[in-house]
C-alpha cells in the first residue's frame, strides 16, 4: 500500500473540488511528489506558473 506523508513546506500537491464544492488534497507518495515537482518546473519554463494572491488561500482543517 502507498505510504503518504505530510509535504515540506514550499512542495507542491495537487487537490480538487468535488460536485458538492469541498476541496480535497489529492494524497501523493514522496516519489510522485518529486514526479510532480519536475513536471512543474518543466512547464513553467516559458511560462511561469505564479502563486495565487492570499485571497484563493485554502485553510487545512483536522477533524476529530
Amino acid at each position: 500500500m502507498a505510504q503518504f506523508e505530510r509535504l515540506e513546506i514550499g512542495k507542491l500537491s495537487l487537490i480538487q473540488e468535488t460536485e458538492d464544492g469541498r476541496i480535497r488534497q489529492i494524497g501523493l507518495t514522496k516519489e510522485q511528489s518529486d514526479m510532480l515537482q519536475i513536471m512543474v518546473a518543466i512547464i513553467s519554463k516559458e511560462n511561469p506558473i505564479v502563486q495565487m494572491g492570499d485571497e484563493y488561500d485554502l485553510k487545512l482543517r483536522i477533524e476529530h
